[in-house]
């Protein structure tokens, strides 16, 4: 295409952004027609000016191809937040501005939890304890932690791998991958889920199965409240088994 006077610009890691920024820049001189099959490009072009500003951060932090999307916030809901809420967009600002890794987590953090309806500043700890809580009162089963907000913990990291796409796509700072959210291993690079135990010790050591088979299903008592096996485990001893640390490691 270049050795044909095709003027081409390529995409590192997600293309969406990168188009539909491409095609409104193209648009501010001439007419022009964006040709496509993705969806995502006609949400990205249906936003106003000042969401397009945030459109990097929207779409990194809701997931795309180099971030997981979070349990129960759609890409859909995320637009319209953005689009409603001022302590959103304050946030983003501060986050767009960040260099620092606190300060991407600080604001990274309020972004989530208002996208998971937490009050202003609350903190994701909180919030999810408080959800915790309420569904406690409320549920005939067992709570699906997989349900809750994230963990602070867990969610800085997924702040930090969201800030770290957003300024891959905006051609700015030469960033180390693992100094944002992600480490290698195996020769690849992964994302970092989390620096903390799942839940303190003394109930970890509760929580254990006796599973006889490989732990690939809701009968796992493990698995069945979101933690891997250990080696409290009767039979896998956290080790042997589908929902163990090594095999994770080797999916990943």
């Amino acid at each position: 295409m270049v050795e044909k006077g095709i003027k081409t610009k390529h995409a590192d890691a997600d293309a969406d952004v990168l188009i539909a920024l491409t095609a409104i820049e193209s648009a501010k001189t001439k007419a022009t027609v964006l040709l496509g099959e993705d969806t995502d490009l006609l949400t990205k072009l249906l936003l106003g000016e000042e969401l397009c500003t945030f459109l990097p951060l929207i779409h990194a932090i809701s997931g795309c191809d180099t971030t997981s999307r979070m349990f129960g916030v759609s890409k859909a809901a995320t637009l319209k937040k953005f689009g409603e809420h001022d302590f959103l967009k304050s946030q983003a600002q501060l986050l767009y501005n960040a260099n620092a890794n606190d300060d991407v987590i600080s604001a990274g953090e309020n972004i989530i939890s208002s996208l998971y309806n937490g009050a202003p500043y609350e903190g994701l700890n909180v919030l999810r304890y408080r959800k915790f809580a309420a569904r406690v009162l409320t549920n005939k089963t067992c709570v699906q932690i997989h349900t809750l907000p994230p963990t602070s913990n867990a969610a800085s990291f997924h702040s930090q791998r969201a800030y770290l796409q957003m300024k891959m796509w905006m051609n700015k700072d030469n960033l180390n991958p693992c100094e944002w959210g992600w480490k290698v291993a195996n020769g690849n690079l992964v994302p970092v889920k989390c620096t903390m135990d799942a839940a303190p010790s003394k109930l970890l050591n509760i929580i254990r199965c006796n599973c006889k088979t490989n732990c690939d299903t809701k009968r796992c008592t493990c698995r069945k409240n979101g933690l891997e096996c250990s080696v409290a485990c009767g039979e896998c001893k956290g080790t042997g088994c589908t929902n163990s640390n090594k095999t994770v490691d080797m999916d990943d």
